[in-house]
């Protein structure tokens, strides 16, 4: 148009211009030329050049909706533009437009996306423009997940790469909101409040767009630091009570109680108080409250510190001054104890106190000859120690009274009056010669032996307790014979029960007979030339009196006075332990124990916790055991020297612990209740049970940690606790979790089918646990159908014809379904006739009309509708129509027919039905030439005529027309014909009038 040119020459009739600029519209001509001349130019007809390739095109991404905006300048000899984004993964989209600019939808997320566009006129398009790069929206981050640092304190998010991502914001959302971002796939949030729930979600961000935030989940943060903690102590018990303000975040709490000899105990709970236990006496405690919240469990108080009652005070002696006989009493220092009161109270009511504050005390002013019980108990500013023992002593005994003598030989027989209190006597021969002898008994009175020959002995007589003596009494003067050994001394072994006695040797003296006579009739002799014998078969926990006697050439000794010993208590025997399984406390019993006074029961665990308890009866009750332990028993039998004796062992198992962390998981496929729990200390086997808001109880039994319950009746919740047993015993229940059974199976359930849809309304009744209901139709043939609703009512679409169906329903509860109900059984509406096929029975003259077999029929109804309507009906696929009108065409259709509903109409077809039979037939002949004409009627559904002349000597003539007059030629003179008239229609051919007679020679003949 600008007048620039373009060529190419050619000796062919055609040539290629090359380089025309895009867009532009060209006039073309042709000039033919020989070596001479040129033609004129040929009639111009114009083209337009391919269109130019857009420019300048700019593309944005819109991060709102991921979509690329695309703008360009117009381009020459284009009449629309074809925009086109190629992922790096391959992936392409495209729009199309008739202007300057295009949005692309449907790109993928996280690309970067190479953005061409092309120009288009007809099928004649630019090439691509340069290529832009475009950047999608980042990918929608997956798979968030996060956990609590429960050292840290703060909410590690984590999620999936997301493409196209440079880095990531995480946000949680609960009381306060709080955000951390990363260039990976975690971060950090802090500053989250304690106790509180948030929403957690994630978006990507690139240098232009965010993408939208992911899906969020919840998380719990860890639980505030318990506020207001106190501890309250039981002095009695050394129980501690401890309490506290509601924390955030908490599901339960457990308080410990750190001791300071290292003893720990704690109690847990989901209130806000709680019991320890059994808290050691004169300890400093450190009290602690930590918030278990099912997560981190690590949020803890501040200390507080209890000093628990002073321990009752132990090691308790006493000892008799016998310079000044007074009684000092003595003790281990007490933990926890300020102070100390001592009491001593006589058989006589006589009552002394002392206070002090140091381990000892001593009084002055005991009457002699009295027992006293002492008790000594520890005192702090608030409490005073518990299970003080109380221990007895003994004054100085009283000196003895009316104290006389006899002589017999070298041997003085002395008498005198009871001393209370008086373990022994000593009566004391002190002779002229400054010689001193002394006889010890029980007895009021005792023989003096070995005074020196006639000698003048003072004897006096001493009373002595287990300690200390009398003061001196009233003395008595005999002439003595000659001398008896000395003084005997004993000894007893506590550990073989080995009884030593010795004693000085006398002049003149040759042997010496020993003999022990024991307080159940047990007598031991024997006779020695040392003055020390060992005596190995004394019976346990008896009284001896031993003797020794001197031998000489000529004659007998004179007998010691006798030493009373008590030898060894026996060991205990037949020791037996019963379990109170409701404390864990255990009761021994064991046989009476001869000469034991009192009787120290000790029970010892094998991971070392050991208890004991004492008594002077032959049974005690232990303090409470730890649960599911196996401890061994044995008694120690005492005296007043001697804590040797020491029972055979048995054994004693203490009831089983409460199981812990019980779980309960509904299977829903098996109908079953699986429970699980840790191993119980000392169990054997184990009761779960299942507890049902009426009180209905369903229990299994088992020697595992776990077990399944089976039956729990549907959609119920039930409470499952755990009872650990072994033999003897039963555990407290564990604590309780709750489930709920699966949905009950729908019943009274309804169906019937609607007959205008060919769709399967079911109705029944609500079942208990249940959300939603799944309605399943199964036909015969394998199709399947459903439904699902909230109600009790659903209509299933999408079912075949003419099928039966089986109809189910199940109650349905998140991941948990009941069993289907009892199928029904509905029958959908029957099949539409396919390939209605008709014909008309000539013969018969009836139309017989015929289909494919339909799917649930039951019988069929044929209809022929012309003008007038007929129909058959029939079992199988075919019946007769009668009545039809003669020539007619009808519209032919058939529908199925079941016990309920009837089958919309096939497709139709149509039939003629045989034509009539015609009317009016005559003929007319020509005489001169014998030929006959044949005129009828018209006949209705007649195509065609045809007639017939058949004469007496067989001559035949025919003619055949589509008018209603037909010619018959050359007929036989002076014959009789019979002419009848068949109409033609195509279907039949068979319409026939009646016969017609006329003779050849006649004018005419007319019939009726």
């Amino acid at each position: 148009m600008e007048g620039d040119r373009y060529s190419c020459n050619a000796t062919a009739a055609n040539c290629e211009i090359l380089g025309l600029p895009c867009g532009q519209m060209y006039g073309i001509t042709v000039l033919a030329m020989d070596g001479k001349c040129t033609s004129l130019p040929s009639p111009a007809f114009e083209i337009q050049a391919e269109p130019c390739i857009p420019q300048r095109v700019v593309a944005h991404i819109n991060c709102e909706n991921n979509t690329i905006s695309v703008f360009w300048d117009p381009s020459n000899g284009s009449e629309s533009y074809h925009v086109t984004a190629q992922g790096i993964n391959g992936h392409w989209a495209s729009c199309n437009t008739t202007g300057t600019e295009c949005e692309v939808s449907d790109v993928h997320c996280g690309l970067n996306y190479y953005i061409t566009v092309e120009a288009i006129r007809m099928g004649c398009n630019s090439s691509q423009s340069s290529a832009l790069t475009v950047k999608t929206v980042p990918c929608v981050p997956q798979n968030v997940d996060a956990h609590m640092d429960c050292d840290a304190g703060h909410m590690s998010v984590s999620w999936e790469f997301s493409e196209g991502a440079i880095s990531y914001m995480a946000t949680a959302e609960g009381s306060n909101v709080q955000q951390c971002s990363a260039n990976d796939t975690l971060c950090d949030i802090t500053d989250l409040h304690c106790g509180e729930t948030y929403t957690l979600s994630v978006f990507a961000i690139d240098d232009s767009c965010d993408s939208a935030e992911s899906p969020s989940i919840t998380m719990r943060t860890v639980s505030c630091i318990p506020q207001n903690l106190d501890v309250q102590l039981d002095c009695d018990t050394n129980d501690a009570s401890v309490l506290w303000s509601h924390t955030k975040g908490a599901v339960s709490y457990s308080a410990t109680a750190e001791g300071s000899n290292g003893h720990v105990t704690a109690c847990e709970t989901v209130n806000t108080e709680c019991q320890i236990p059994s808290l050691h006496c004169g300890q400093v405690y450190n009290v602690t409250l930590t918030v278990l919240d099912g997560g981190c469990d690590n949020s803890q108080s501040s200390q507080i510190v209890l000093n628990t009652a002073p321990c009752a005070p132990e090691d308790i002696s006493t000892s008799l001054n016998c310079d000044t006989k007074s009684t000092s009493v003595a003790w281990e220092e007490s933990d926890g104890a300020m102070w100390y009161i001592t009491t001593a109270e006589g058989q006589d009511g006589h009552i002394s106190l002392c206070n002090t504050t140091w381990t000892s005390c001593e009084f002055m002013d005991l009457h002699c000859s009295q027992t006293y019980s002492l008790t000594v108990t520890a005192m702090d500013s608030y409490c005073q120690s518990v299970n003080t023992s109380v221990f007895e002593a003994e004054t100085a005994p009283c000196p003895p009274q009316n104290v006389h003598a006899d002589s017999v030989a070298v041997t003085a027989f002395v008498t005198w009056e009871l001393s209370n209190l008086t373990v022994w006597y000593t009566a004391t021969a002190e002779g002229s010669d400054g010689h001193t002898a002394t006889c010890t008994t029980s007895d009021t009175n005792c023989l003096i032996p070995d005074l020196h020959c006639s000698q003048t002995y003072i004897i006096s007589v001493l009373a002595f307790g287990e300690t200390c003596s009398s003061l001196q009494g009233s003395s008595y003067e005999i002439y003595t014979a000659p001398c008896a050994p000395d003084e005997i001394i004993t000894n007893v072994d506590c550990t073989s029960n080995r009884v030593v006695v010795s004693w000085g040797r006398t002049d003149g003296a040759i042997s010496y007979d020993v003999t022990a006579e024991g307080s159940d009739g047990h007598i031991h002799s024997d006779n020695t030339t040392e003055t020390r014998y060992e005596m190995l078969d004394l019976h346990c926990g008896q009284s001896y009196n031993i003797t020794v006697t001197t031998l000489s050439y000529s004659r007998h000794g004179i007998s010691t006075t006798s030493v009373q010993i008590q030898t060894v208590a026996c060991d205990p025997h037949n020791v037996k332990a019963q379990l109170d399984c409701n404390v864990n406390t255990a009761l021994v019993m064991w046989d009476y124990t001869k000469g034991a006074l009192w009787y120290t029961a000790v029970v010892e665990g094998a991971d070392g916790n050991n208890v004991s308890c004492s008594t002077s009866e032959t049974s005690c009750r232990t303090p409470a055991l730890l649960c599911g332990q196996l401890y061994s028993v044995h008694v120690v039998a005492s005296d007043r020297t001697c804590n040797h004796s020491v029972s055979s062992s048995t054994e004693i198992q203490t009831a089983p612990c409460s199981p812990q962390n019980v779980s309960a998981y509904l299977d829903c496929t098996a109908r079953t209740t699986s429970v699980c729990w840790e191993q119980s200390e000392g169990a054997v086997f184990y009761t779960a049970m299942a507890e049902g808001m009426e009180g209905d109880i369903y229990s299994c039994n088992t020697t595992e940690a776990n077990c399944e319950i089976l039956g729990l009746p549907c959609g119920q919740w039930y409470n499952v606790t755990v009872l650990a047993m072994d033999e003897n015993c039963t555990s407290l229940p564990s604590s309780a979790v709750e489930i709920q059974t699966e949905p009950c199976i729908p019943q009274n359930m309804f169906a019937h089918i609607n007959c205008e849809n060919n769709t399967v309304s079911v109705f029944w009744d609500p079942s208990n646990g249940s959300e939603s209901y799944h309605v399943t139709a199964q036909g015969i043939n394998g199709h399947w159908a459903s439904c699902n609703t909230t109600g009790t009512e659903c209509e299933v679409s999408d079912l075949h014809c003419g099928l039966n169906y089986y109809i189910t329903v199940e109650a349905i509860r998140m991941e948990c379904n009941s069993s289907q109900s009892s199928a029904l059984t509905v029958k959908t509406v029957p099949c539409v006739p396919q390939n209605v096929d008709a014909h008309v029975d000539c013969d018969a003259g009836h139309m017989s009309v015929s289909w494919e077999f339909s799917e649930g029929a039951i019988s069929y109804m044929a209809t022929a509708e012309g003008s007038n309507v007929q129909q058959c009906s029939a079992n199988d696929t075919l019946c007769d129509i009668t009545d039809l009108y003669c020539g007619e065409t009808y519209t032919l259709s058939v529908y199925a027919i079941d016990d309920t509903c009837d089958s919309v109409e096939s497709p139709s077809v149509t039939r003629r039905t045989a034509s009539c039979i015609p009317q009016n037939v005559h003929v007319q002949l020509d005489c001169d030439t014998n030929d006959a004409s044949v005129l009828w009627s018209h006949t209705k559904g007649a195509v065609s005529y045809s007639a017939t002349a058949e004469g007496s000597d067989g001559h035949t003539v025919s003619c055949v027309t589509d008018n209603r007059e037909c010619p018959i030629t050359n007929l036989q003179c002076g014959q009789e014909y019979n002419v009848t008239l068949t109409a033609r229609d195509g279907v039949c051919d068979n319409s026939q009038s009646p016969q017609i007679v006329f003779h050849t020679g006649k004018s005419l003949v007319w019939n009726g």
